[in-house]
């Protein structure tokens, strides 16, 4: 059996090709999940998400205990 000898640029041809098929399998991301896979963003998302939960429990608060107050 004779013996594989490989071109000089081998490697360098598979890698290209082995990128290129990588590229074509990433999925590309919109604008939009670009935006909010910011770290910023998220963060702010969640200072929001707490801003309202606080508000929410103060709410809560306010009708349960506000009639027993007004009597």
């Amino acid at each position: 059996m004779k013996e594989f000898k490989p071109s000089g640029n081998f490697v360098g041809k598979v890698m290209h090709d082995v990128r290129m098929f990588e590229a074509a399998r990433r999925p590309v991301m919109s604008r939009s999940q670009l935006f909010l896979s910011t770290r910023l963003v998220r963060y702010a998302l969640s200072a929001g998400g707490v801003l309202l939960g606080i508000i929410n429990l103060i709410r809560v608060y306010s009708s349960v205990f506000s009639p027993v107050i007004c009597r």
